[in-house]
């Protein structure tokens, strides 16, 4: 898999390894084009956040590393920058389960995404002004303490702080996790807008097949590490083995996609 300008993430044939003896990832390749919504899919194990991870560089932290392949991102090979440093770059990732700072505002841990940029005070409140415009809801409860405010709106503030960092790409873990199908509808219409008016490119890991790939330009399916299959998002939403992997139940019970290409196969 070769780079091209148009696309602003390359991740080729990479394996991931914890602890010098976990392979968690085999040989995963995929690419966002600039200004695309790309969603990594798959169940609870699949790989998902460490592809993700893996990107960001937050792998060391886990003590994980990633032994095989290559990750180019804008151009520049990935190998070995800080988490901080991807940030300097345009990247930043949205971690599995909001992560707010419970004790501080609303409005503080939104503003605390701007850290890195050495804004002026006028300049803050000026971005600030832009995040509401898409984040209505927390501009209402900007002067509440984040740990009382509820779990779509820690979400939110999540994504706010992201965008405060003014990335050229987000990458966003599980961003409907345990959250009611209208709150997730709220988050997923405001990633879409972020996307199509701030131009961010968004690599997206989800559970949620349905709603991801509703939003998304292009998909892939991960299992046990491994890169099942990969399509536009309107051709895996009707591909009849997404739809009985994770829209529906086949008549033989649950299956994963290793027993439906196996079945395919015989």
């Amino acid at each position: 898999m070769s780079a091209n300008s148009d696309d602003i993430l390359v991740i080729d044939t990479i394996e991931v390894v914890y602890d010098n003896v976990i392979a968690a990832l085999h040989d995963v390749s995929l690419t966002v084009p600039r200004g695309s919504i790309v969603a990594l899919l798959g169940g609870n194990g699949a790989g998902k956040s460490t592809t993700l991870k893996s990107v960001s560089t937050m792998l060391a932290a886990e003590r994980g590393k990633v032994t095989k392949g290559t990750i180019t991102y804008d151009g520049t090979p990935v190998k070995n920058q800080g988490p901080a440093e991807m940030v300097g770059l345009g990247m930043v990732q949205v971690l599995e389960g909001r992560r707010c700072f419970g004790h501080l505002t609303v409005e503080e841990n939104i503003i605390a995404g701007a850290y890195s940029r050495k804004l002026s005070k006028s300049e803050i409140r000026n971005d600030l002004e832009k995040i509401y415009a898409y984040f209505k809801r927390l501009k209402e409860r900007r002067k509440s303490q984040a740990g009382f405010t509820s779990g779509g709106e820690q979400q939110m503030i999540a994504v706010a702080r992201a965008m405060m960092a003014k990335p050229k790409m987000l990458l966003l873990d599980e961003p409907s996790m345990g959250l009611a199908p209208q709150l997730v509808a709220e988050i997923f219409n405001i990633v879409k807008e972020l996307n199509e008016k701030e131009g961010v490119s968004i690599l997206l890991a989800e559970q949620n097949t349905n709603v991801a790939l509703r939003n998304a330009d292009y998909g892939y399916i991960i299992e046990t590490g491994h890169v099942m299959l990969h399509g536009t998002a309107e051709s895996l939403l009707t591909d009849d083995k997404v739809k009985e992997l994770y829209l529906g139940i086949s008549k033989e019970g649950r299956k994963n996609f290793r027993d439906v290409l196996r079945a395919e196969s015989a």
